[in-house]
């Protein structure tokens, strides 16, 4: 394959590729139409060096040619984030932007920090970025995560605000339901989630939903009684049927990459978000 061909675009379609496992997925990751992923990968695939990948079962398999590819990928992302993270680590005036991520329950939560954080802080301006995984901080998809996590990772730096509990909730004046609003496979590693399958027979689940949030609203709507976030059920004003047991509480965690450590607006931005929250979460 001639190097003069390859752009640093081939690259990172070849390791979005690699890292979601199908075309579909990829393109979604690269924010491109799937026709342009084909036309492109076909393009890559037509030179003599041989393919990028084996398709095994619907998925997409990185051949030795293209693991090599893809390794290069990682080290010019790397070597690019590393030059972002010094830029803005070297920023001296409170302006600018800075993402967030979060989970879709703490939305509600997150954007009333944003807003109070904005009115005293004008020329700061907010991305947020909310799933239930972890963002690739190390990739400079977010500055900030606020996140609930048992298990924070090591290579951040991080502040425990607090921690909260979760009740048996179902929209207000309604009677006590009969059946359950469960969590799907996506979340049954989450407390939540293991809770749920130790003591929710299936014959009682009336809905399963991929999020917190989907699982709020459907017991606000009264489809049934929900595992939830005593915070979140207090932002839709549920009704809780019962507490449960206070081993399952979970700290909530504000956690920055550590080359961001000394940037003024998210240093700022974490103090603030810190008192805000642990303030929200004594609510009783």
């Amino acid at each position: 394959m001639s190097a003069k061909m390859l752009t640093y675009q081939d690259l990172r379609l070849v390791a979005a590729l690699a890292r979601e496992g199908t075309p579909v997925a990829a393109s979604k990751y690269l924010n491109i139409h799937l026709a342009t992923l084909y036309r492109r990968l076909k393009e890559l695939e037509s030179h003599p060096a041989g393919p990028l990948f084996k398709r095994v079962r619907g998925h997409y398999v990185l051949s030795s040619l293209g693991e090599e590819l893809a390794q290069a990928a990682g080290k010019m992302e790397e070597q690019l984030a590393v030059a972002r993270r010094r830029l803005a680590g070297g920023e001296e005036q409170l302006q600018g932007r800075v993402t967030v991520t979060t989970a879709d329950s703490l939305v509600p939560l997150v954007t009333r920090v944003m807003q109070a954080f904005r009115i005293l802080h004008p020329a700061i301006h907010f991305e947020l970025v909310v799933t239930n995984q972890f963002a690739d901080l190390a990739r400079y998809e977010a500055e900030v995560a606020i996140r609930p996590t048992n298990t924070p990772p090591e290579t951040w730096i991080g502040k425990n605000v607090g921690d909260f509990d979760y009740g048996i909730y179902t929209g207000a004046g309604t009677q006590e339901p009969l059946f359950w609003i469960d969590l799907d496979s996506s979340l049954s590693s989450i407390p939540a989630g293991r809770w749920l399958a130790k003591h929710v027979p299936a014959e009682q689940v009336v809905l399963k939903v991929n999020s917190m949030w989907a699982a709020a609203q459907a017991a606000a709507s009264g489809v049934g009684k929900a595992l939830l976030p005593d915070y979140l059920a207090r932002y839709l004003r549920l009704q809780r049927l019962q507490g449960i047991d206070p081993q399952l509480s979970c700290p909530l965690w504000l956690l920055i990459h550590p080359d961001l450590r000394y940037t003024p607006r998210v240093q700022t931005f974490l103090r603030f978000a810190t008192e805000m929250l642990r303030k929200e979460l004594l609510v009783a």
